[in-house]
C-alpha cells in the first residue's frame, strides 16, 4: 500500500528520485505507469502494471460502446507515459506530464492506497486543505462502509 508524502525534486538531469518505500511497492520492477489525474485536479497518478490490470478490469466491464468507457480510456490510457526507473531509482518524468500537474522543480509523492500521486506542493497544499475540512466535516460518510465490512446493524437499527 502506497503510503505518507515525500518531498522531491528534479535534478540538473532531468530526474526526480523515486521513494525507497514506492519502488519496493513496484515489485523490483525498474518501470512505472504515470498520467494525469482524470479529474482534472491538476495532479499525476502512478503505479504499476498491477494497477494498469486493474483499470483494464473494471473498463471491460463496461459496455464495449459505452461513452464512459471510451471517457475513462481516452483519459488514462492515451495519457499514460511507460518511466523507467535506473538502478538509483531515479525516473524522468517527460515534460507533457509536468507541464500537466504545474511542476517545475520541486514536488511531492503523495501515497494513495493501491497508487501514488505526484504533485506540485502548491497545488497539494491546497488539495490537501480542502480535503482535511471536508473529512473533519463529514465524519459519518464512513459510518456505512464501516457497519457493513464488519458486519453489523447500521446505525438507526436497519441490517
Amino acid at each position: 500500500m502506497f503510503l505518507s508524502t515525500f518531498e522531491g525534486s528534479i535534478d540538473a538531469r532531468g530526474r526526480v528520485l523515486v521513494p525507497a518505500s514506492f519502488r519496493a511497492l513496484l515489485g523490483g520492477s525498474q518501470k512505472f505507469f504515470l498520467y494525469p489525474s482524470s479529474d482534472g485536479a491538476g495532479f499525476l497518478e502512478g503505479g504499476g502494471q498491477e494497477l494498469m490490470d486493474e483499470h483494464v478490469r473494471i473498463f471491460n466491464n463496461l459496455p464495449p460502446s459505452s461513452k464512459d468507457r471510451f471517457a475513462f480510456v481516452n483519459a488514462i490510457f492515451s495519457k499514460t507515459s511507460e518511466i523507467a526507473m535506473d538502478q538509483a531509482g531515479r525516473a524522468v518524468i517527460p515534460p507533457h506530464l509536468l507541464t500537466a500537474a504545474g511542476i517545475e522543480k520541486e514536488l511531492l509523492f503523495v501515497g494513495a492506497m493501491d497508487r501514488f500521486q505526484i504533485w506540485s506542493p502548491e497545488r497539494y497544499a491546497s488539495y490537501d486543505s480542502d480535503l482535511s475540512d471536508y473529512a473533519a466535516q463529514n465524519q459519518d460518510a464512513l459510518a456505512q462502509p464501516f457497519y457493513q465490512a464488519k458486519g453489523m446493524f447500521k446505525p438507526g437499527g436497519e441490517s
